[in-house]
């Protein structure tokens, strides 16, 4: 699969994040202490926007309910908070990311 260009380095600050459409995909990508990394932007609890959510380190936090992911492994860490249940969720979806350059490239399947 061809890696595909989404933005440039200095786009993505060290600690945030930023939405990028990839071949009719939205995608988060995540600048972690200086290395990048790429999931699904849509939480699957109920398709909040991560974008619009905060990055904790290496930790995304949804929106909507509060799910908590791994931007680095895509793993739920901590599931929605609605009332008193804490519905068991999804992990999401990682890409391969790649910096040729100044060229932050995503791989999607």
């Amino acid at each position: 699969m061809a890696m595909i260009e989404v933005g440039k380095v200095g786009d993505i600050l060290p600690g945030t994040m930023k939405l990028f459409q990839v071949e009719n995909k939205k995608i988060l990508i995540a600048n972690v202490a200086g290395k990048f990394y790429a999931l699904d932007n849509r939480c699957p609890h109920a398709g909040g926007d991560l974008s619009k959510g905060k990055l904790e380190g290496q930790i995304v936090v949804c929106p909507r309910h509060g799910s908590r992911f791994d931007v680095t492994t895509g793993t739920c860490v901590q599931g929605p908070k609605i009332g008193i249940f804490s519905p068991t969720i999804k992990n999401e979806k990682v890409y391969k990311v790649q910096v040729e350059g100044v060229s932050v490239k995503v791989e999607v399947d």
